[in-house]
């Protein structure tokens, strides 16, 4: 790839996975090395992503395990050489079921907080029924919001798209 290209698709490329980990209370840190590995053309080294992106190695280590468990990243082996190389997840498929299992645990801790909240307001004095009310009606949110990727999860993505088509072309 030519250095000007290169260039170019960094600024808006990085930009975009910087604020997106941002969003995602991560630091740019996160944004930089996933930018980096998607422009990259090849699995990148530890080292090479030191280099890329003026990170420490231990701060390039730290995120991209971040990166690793968000399904982000993936550590691969070359043969002959003994460092990590990592290259971006980038299949459709693997990064659907990585978003559905990241939103899926954020709304479990939620439900869970929200009925211990629940059981302690009600075993107190102090319990309203306004916010007993508002308890339940944000946790059917976020349960027809579970149930309802758990549904997205069992299609591929063309299949979910094409049911989407027929089912708004029937509405019509």
């Amino acid at each position: 790839m030519d250095p000007e290209e290169k260039d170019i698709l960094k600024i808006y490329m990085v930009d975009a996975f910087v604020k997106v980990a941002n969003s995602y209370g991560c630091c740019d840190a996160v944004g930089v090395l996933r930018g980096t590995l998607f422009l990259a053309e090849k699995p990148v080294s530890m080292d090479e992503l030191v280099e890329e992106t003026g990170y420490s190695k231990s701060t390039v280590s730290a995120n991209m395990s971040t990166l690793e468990r968000r399904g982000l990243a993936k550590r691969v082996i070359i043969p002959g050489d003994k460092r990590y190389h990592y290259i971006p997840v980038t299949e459709p498929e693997s990064l659907k079921k990585e978003m559905i299992i990241n939103m899926r645990n954020e709304m479990q801790v939620i439900i869970a907080a929200m009925n211990r909240t629940e059981e302690d307001l009600k075993a107190s004095r102090y319990a309203s029924e306004a916010a007993l009310e508002r308890i339940d009606k944000a946790r059917r949110f976020y349960m027809q919001t579970d149930r309802l990727l758990d549904m997205i999860s069992r299609y591929n993505m063309e299949e979910l798209i094409t049911l989407l088509q027929r089912d708004l072309q029937e509405k019509k």
